[in-house]
């Protein structure tokens, strides 16, 4: 079943936030809901703005927070409307609405962390994982990416996922790929086009 996983769809109200905010924004969603650390489902998009280079990230009026997680859970995650979050940056989380998962033959997920740095060996891990899960796809990686937190840092690089079933692919968006669900990292999103992965 592809309705047991959903994307539960926040607008954001702020300007600015730090551009490395995957961790600090974790740590307060989780503060305010706690069991979201418990449910190895919850996965937190990456938030979209623009940024100048300046270590900070400017929010559109566009601006989404975007959980993905079981449909049971979205009722006890609406909790979050009306919350503020400091992210070195105030910004303010306003109703939600849930979004279904797409169908969908080309994935995108502009992070993917496996625990190596180097190119080759991305793939190889990524390969390696897809070939054990049963799911054949091509694969196109793109820019390098890290992540720091108080625990330490994590490596990766965005990639495509395409030639996919439509099973599959619905497999992909539910479980995702690698470490670090919870700071952005391994979630897929629908794409239609392979440029999206030198972002």
């Amino acid at each position: 079943m592809n309705g047991d996983i959903v994307d539960l769809v926040f607008p954001l109200r702020g300007q600015a936030i730090r551009q490395d905010y995957a961790d600090v924004l974790w740590r307060a969603l989780s503060a305010r809901l706690p069991w979201l650390a418990d449910d190895p489902m919850v996965g937190v998009h990456p938030l979209t703005g623009v940024s100048a280079g300046d270590h900070e990230l400017y929010l559109t009026r566009r601006a989404k927070l975007t959980l993905r997680l079981p449909a049971t859970r979205v009722e006890a995650a609406r909790a979050l409307t009306g919350s503020r979050l400091e992210l070195a940056g105030e910004v303010e989380i306003g109703a939600a609405s849930v979004k279904p998962l797409a169908p969908i033959k080309t994935l995108y997920s502009s992070f993917v962390t496996l625990g190596v740095d180097v190119e080759a060996d991305f793939l190889a891990a990524c390969e390696a994982q897809l070939a054990s899960a049963a799911i054949p796809a091509q694969l196109v990686c793109g820019k390098a990416h890290v992540g720091h937190g108080q625990d330490g840092e994590w490596r990766g690089f965005s990639l495509m996922l395409f030639g996919l079933t439509v099973n599959d692919s619905l497999r992909m968006q539910r479980e995702g790929l690698g470490g670090e669900r919870k700071r952005g990292c391994g979630i897929f999103v629908p794409h239609k086009s392979v440029a999206a992965v030198s972002e």
